[in-house]
């Protein structure tokens, strides 16, 4: 008797202490993850209600400048509620998966107007900012800017952003003038509001467009556009690993290259609407993970010539949320599963601001298609923070640790990634501390800032910190309707560019680059043209028999293979 009482003692004990170790483990898990996110947190309402549109510049300024009231109240325990604007594209079906999710209230659809009256008595208004509307969308040097300097001010003086034509409306109503940005800079905006700004947050919008606003405002963020000297101070004052929302003006290289010096990364959101919603409760959330491929499935004694597609500009978040799924071009194509392909994609920004949307990815996945993070966001990696001076190595290594949390959390296996210098030394610096920090990658993926394929195929080596070998692997073709280049151009081109592999070598293992915004006649049917998967297609009709299309993530196995069969024959024995 005395025997079993120990034993059960020793027992009870050692549960106590399996279930102290499972608390710790849990609780420094939770801390990983508070320190990996890079995204400002909305907490979880308890109700939500809608609201269409307005049918001017100056109603949709007042319903987005409202919306980040009610989610800046609410953070603060004011409201327990958030605004959802209605939209297009495939926002109505997350907006019924966010409700479920949330077991969310559903509490009407209004109006704006009727918005206001909602919220009039609730004291989350102190009054209003006025501005003027910019009549173009078209950047110029003389822009009206001052939808962006109200939108800056809007959540510090808890204001609603008015735009001049309505102002009598407002005033009716009851609410008084608290500032008036018709005439201040956005140099003179930022300079005076910079100590009271978010400074791990910048919105880059053009100020004929609303989207974001609200995002902005609950989070008093500056909201800014064109790559002036006043961005180029914001961006050097921001907390590196911070996120740039929107799109900026110019091209796309210098304002991408601005965030990237400073060691930050834009976002491609500029489409976007509904993040205070959709981002709620997400850090709480466990995402679906993405379906990887078991090497032990590969029958590496099968030999000879291997290619994949991978679909470029996946970091956009504004068209992975807007239509990306359902659209009929691209992952909602018919011909989607009929062939592996590679899709660049966002899940480790959707995982925190998109969570919905993410899941929806992983569960309507083929087999045989992967889904590539791409670069955590839009940024160079050559250029990632070159700006900070001997921070700069420490502040790659944290972004990289960030990214292998984040990616461990949504399964993504392979990292890509766009360089304006493939095989530079800055970039190779860059791809030894991705190796060294990504835990479970199986490769990366580079394409070249124009052409995509600037690396031509060739295949950079890195070592990770088990002393393992990670492949760096080029795209050796872009397909890219009108590009004017050797390796890049329209099906015709491209399919005879991958053919005439199998006559110079007796093994090749390449991919191309699918450019995601071209169109492209059907060699066969001329009068037939297409976008996304259609081209794909119709480059492997007219492939060579003797080439396979393989997934990327079978692609970069078998590069593995071939390069050290014994290394990675142990790896696949000993982990999979």
């Amino acid at each position: 008797m005395k025997f079993y009482s120990v034993y059960l003692l020793c027992v009870v004990c050692l549960i106590f202490q399996s279930c102290q170790h499972s608390n710790t483990k849990h609780i420094e898990s939770t801390d990983e993850l508070e320190e990996s996110w890079w995204w400002p947190m909305q907490p979880v309402p308890k109700g939500i209600v809608t609201c269409d549109k307005g049918t001017t510049h100056g109603e949709n300024a007042l319903v987005y400048s409202l919306s980040g009231l009610v989610a800046k109240a609410h953070k603060e325990g004011k409201v327990d509620e958030l605004v959802w604007i209605n939209s297009r594209g495939d926002y109505a079906k997350w907006y019924k998966r966010v409700v479920q999710r949330l077991n969310l209230q559903e509490r009407g659809d209004f109006d704006v107007w009727k918005l206001l009256t909602r919220y009039k008595e609730l004291g989350i208004v102190d009054g209003y900012i006025l501005y003027s509307q910019e009549k173009e969308p078209k950047y110029n040097s003389d822009m009206n800017f001052s939808y962006n300097v109200a939108v800056s001010y809007a959540g510090l003086k808890k204001a609603l952003v008015i735009e001049q034509s309505i102002e009598g409306k407002i005033k009716a109503l009851g609410f008084t003038k608290l500032f008036d940005a018709r005439n201040v800079t956005l140099d003179d905006c930022f300079h005076t509001l910079k100590k009271s700004l978010n400074n791990e947050l910048v919105l880059t919008m053009n100020p004929f467009f609303h989207n974001n606003s609200d995002f902005a405002i609950a989070n008093n963020s500056m909201s800014l556009y064109g790559v002036t000297d006043v961005a180029n101070d914001v961006m050097s004052w921001l907390r590196p690993v911070s996120p740039v929302v929107g799109w900026n003006h110019g091209d796309e290289i210098d304002f991408t290259r601005l965030p990237s010096e400073y060691g930050l990364f834009n976002t491609a959101s500029d489409w976007c609407d509904n993040l205070l919603t959709l981002s709620a409760g997400s850090k709480n959330a466990i995402p679906k993970k993405i379906k990887s491929l078991n090497p032990k499935d590969i029958d590496f004694n099968d030999t000879g010539h291997f290619h994949s597609f991978i679909m470029s500009d996946g970091d956009n978040m504004q068209w992975t949320i807007g239509r990306f799924l359902s659209d009929g071009n691209y992952w909602g194509s018919d011909l989607h599963g009929q062939f592996p392909v590679g899709f660049t994609s966002c899940p480790v920004n959707l995982s925190m601001m998109a969570n919905d949307v993410l899941d929806e990815m992983v569960e309507s996945k083929p087999l045989h298609t992967s889904i590539i993070e791409f670069g955590g966001g839009y940024q160079y990696p050559d250029l990632f923070a070159v700006k900070k001076g001997v921070e700069r190595e420490e502040l790659q290594r944290s972004f990289a640790r960030k990214l292998n949390i984040h990616m461990k959390r949504t399964g993504a296996k392979i990292f890509g990634f766009i360089c304006t210098d493939f095989d530079s030394q800055d970039a190779k610096d860059a791809y030894k501390i991705y190796a060294e920090e990504l835990d479970d990658i199986i490769g990366m993926v580079v394409i070249q800032y124009a052409p995509y394929h600037g690396g031509h195929g060739d295949v950079i080596w890195v070592k990770n910190r088990m002393g393992i070998e990670i492949p760096v692997v080029s795209a050796k073709f872009s397909l890219w309707n009108g590009l004017n280049e050797p390796g890049g151009g329209d099906v015709h081109k491209i399919t005879n560019c991958i053919n005439k592999q199998v006559e110079e070598s007796s093994k090749t293992l390449s991919w191309t680059s699918v450019h995601a915004w071209s169109r492209f006649e059907n060699p066969k049917r001329t009068e037939e043209y297409g976008t996304g998967m259609k081209p794909i297609k119709w480059c492997i009709d007219n492939l060579d028999r003797k080439i396979k299309v393989i997934s990327p993530e079978e692609l970069l196995w078998r590069i593995r293979w071939n390069h050290n069969q014994d290394q990675t024959g142990k790896l696949i024995r000993d982990n999979y």
